[in-house]
């Protein structure tokens, strides 16, 4: 299962066993080769018909577009959900508002290693940047694993795994000129052997946040990075969209800045607003389960900057 919580692609296959398998040995157990088989059956039925673009792709809403560069390719918003809900096993509520996905060219979905970039719209008001060289991000790294733990207490009560954040895979940095913020966090899960990578793109546009989720193991961290860059320079936002299109007297201005989004964004502030902490940690959990664990973290701290700061003015 992977998306939000990135958890490996054969937990999703396992699930699937029950329907797509071959009827087992007398014995009650699959060989390898019954496995092997039914595992490529979820795939190909997964993937059937799911179409690639390259070139220039329209995002839905108009809002922007991609400039697809040599060596990378677009899935639209519905054959997205099916990799998202069918392949990787997330609920369809996490795919509801999904852009679209891109995938490098050389990249096979089927393969659990392989890795792509989630694509998402925020759109919660004009975001300022005008904390950009005022961010300690050591003292936001403290409030995220402050908040894991927290998290991490609430998980247990409620009787569901917890993910340790172990720190920045790539600390956070923010690009001027392109209006683009990226970072990583590694996480650690008691029932994975191997860390989490959740890797964080997010280019401003005039009324909201365009999202870009990493969605790799952390063996593919170097990869994810080095492409960055020509992931950030394929957004365009359109005419009357862009950052710069901004206008103070008619449109919204979010609530969080430049570190609000490393601490969890509209997401986490939207439920800080809505309900008590505790008694919303629980709906969520219970409604979505892990895959909400990483916006957990994020929430709990983002709660604390927010209050703290209104208890200061």
């Amino acid at each position: 299962m992977r998306f939000l919580s990135a958890l490996p692609l054969l937990f999703a296959v396992g699930l699937a066993f029950a329907q797509e398998a071959p009827v087992p040995a007398k014995d009650g157990q699959l060989s390898p080769e019954e496995i092997q088989a039914a595992n490529e059956a979820f795939v190909a039925k997964a993937l059937a018909g799911i179409t690639y673009a390259e070139g220039t792709a329209q995002l839905p809403g108009g809002i922007a577009r991609l400039e697809l560069p040599a060596g990378f390719r677009f899935i639209d918003s519905a054959d997205a959900r099916k990799v998202v809900v069918d392949l990787w096993g997330n609920p369809p509520q996490q795919a509801s508002d999904l852009m679209g996905m891109v995938v490098p060219a050389g990249e096979s979905l089927e393969n659990p290693d392989s890795w792509a970039i989630v694509i998402s719209f925020s759109e919660d008001g004009h975001v300022s940047d005008s904390d950009a060289d005022e961010i300690d991000y050591n003292d936001l790294l403290s409030q995220l694993k402050e908040g894991n733990r927290q998290a991490n207490e609430a998980l247990k009560t409620q009787g569901f795994p917890t993910l340790e954040l172990v720190g920045w895979a790539v600390p956070p940095r923010y690009d001027k000129q392109n209006k683009a913020l990226h970072w990583a966090k590694q996480l650690k899960s008691p029932q994975s052997e191997e860390d989490t990578l959740n890797y964080n793109v997010r280019v401003l546009g005039r009324r909201g946040v365009l999202v870009l989720n990493g969605v790799a193991g952390m063996n593919r961290v170097a990869d994810v990075e080095a492409a960055t860059p020509g992931i950030v320079s394929m957004v365009q936002f359109n005419s009357g969209h862009r950052y710069a299109d901004f206008n103070e007297a008619t449109d919204k201005k979010s609530d969080y800045s430049l570190a609000g989004l490393v601490l969890g964004g509209a997401v986490a502030a939207k439920i800080a607003t809505k309900a008590g902490l505790l008694a919303k940690l629980g709906t969520i959990l219970i409604a979505a389960k892990k895959f909400v664990v990483i916006g957990v973290i994020a929430l709990v701290a983002l709660v604390k900057r927010l209050f703290g700061r209104k208890s200061a003015a």
